[in-house]
């Protein structure tokens, strides 16, 4: 079964995040969108930003056979600030504020095929057309726990990468939750695939995602996943979003415990058709995807402008 390219030849890159309330399966469907766009011949990079790091775990013992050791020396893309700012040229005094303020012509590209020096120093290849971007597979990230800053700002290289990345195909593993959409981690996708298990408490949290990526300007669609109970909450929520509804995944108990690319063949039949609903979506340009940065710093600035000047009056 092959996928309609079409729309995808047409395109030099396509950045995919996924979102969504833990434990909905993003990893499980991560891996199957994974394997259909790679009919597609496409380079791609997957960039695993789950802390739990299920996805880098999957790919690398699948494709390099890497166990827990091995994968404490995957290069982390949560390192790589003063890399970042050498590749864009940027002084070491500047914050990434001044740098999301850039105009789209006086920003460096991210390319992934070929990869440019910054994206092939925190990428492990897993075949010719594949790599992993990981944040890193050790709990104990010294770097983070001792910082003076949170973690979100050891992910702004990714964050910038996500929004600049070119000449290839892009899927993101966000992480569970709405945290990283507050954070704006996949600002620059072209879609955001929110997986959605069809349970109350899910769908009540994908309607924060929803709210959060609409806010900053992002396409949203959605993928139901262990589709097996039918509460109305979502009934009611396959009536409303039936139009970005790009797939439903019933609870397969065959595969149950198993490596999806390991049992790929009986689950391709439900993604080939997922994927080929996200390359009809009209899909953003680089500069346009840039442009959502922009406006989301313009935001930012009048909000601290706005605090300021209240705090101004209230000390006059």
């Amino acid at each position: 079964m092959t996928i309609n390219t079409v729309n995808a030849s047409s395109n030099q890159e396509l950045v995919i995040a996924l979102m969504g309330k833990g434990g909905t399966g993003k990893t499980f469907t991560s891996l199957g969108l994974i394997q259909s766009l790679r009919n597609l011949g496409k380079a791609m990079i997957v960039a695993d930003a789950d802390t739990n790091r299920s996805l880098s775990r999957y790919l690398a013992g699948h494709y390099l056979g890497y166990g827990e050791e091995e994968l404490k020396q995957l290069p982390q893309i949560t390192l790589a600030e003063q890399d970042f700012y050498e590749f864009q040229q940027l002084d070491s005094e500047q914050l990434y504020r001044d740098f999301y303020g850039t105009t789209f012509d006086r920003v460096k590209n991210f390319s992934v095929e070929p990869p440019d020096s910054f994206t092939q120093k925190y990428i492990k290849s897993l075949d010719e057309k594949l790599a992993l971007m990981s944040v890193g597979t050790s709990a104990l990230r010294k770097e983070e726990l001792y910082s003076n800053r949170c973690s979100h700002a050891t992910l702004n290289p990714l964050k910038a990468w996500l929004a600049l990345s070119t000449n290839g195909i892009v899927l993101a593993d966000c992480g569970g939750g709405e945290d990283v959409g507050r954070f704006g981690l996949p600002i620059g996708a072209h879609v955001v695939v929110v997986v959605v298990e069809a349970t109350p408490d899910s769908i009540a949290i994908s309607e924060d995602i929803r709210a959060i990526d609409e806010e900053l300007g992002i396409p949203v669609v959605y993928v139901l996943n262990k589709c097996l109970n039918q509460f109305p909450e979502v009934e009611a929520f396959e009536a409303e979003h039936q139009d970005t509804i790009v797939g439903k995944i019933p609870f397969i108990p065959t595969i149950y415990g198993k490596n999806p690319l390991e049992v790929f063949d009986e689950i391709e039949p439900i993604f080939n058709p997922i994927i080929e609903k996200i390359l009809s979506q009209k899909l953003s340009s680089p500069e346009q995807r840039w442009q959502r940065v922009l406006r989301w710093q313009k935001r930012l600035q009048q909000q601290m402008e706005m605090k300021k000047s209240q705090s101004f009056s209230i000390i006059s």
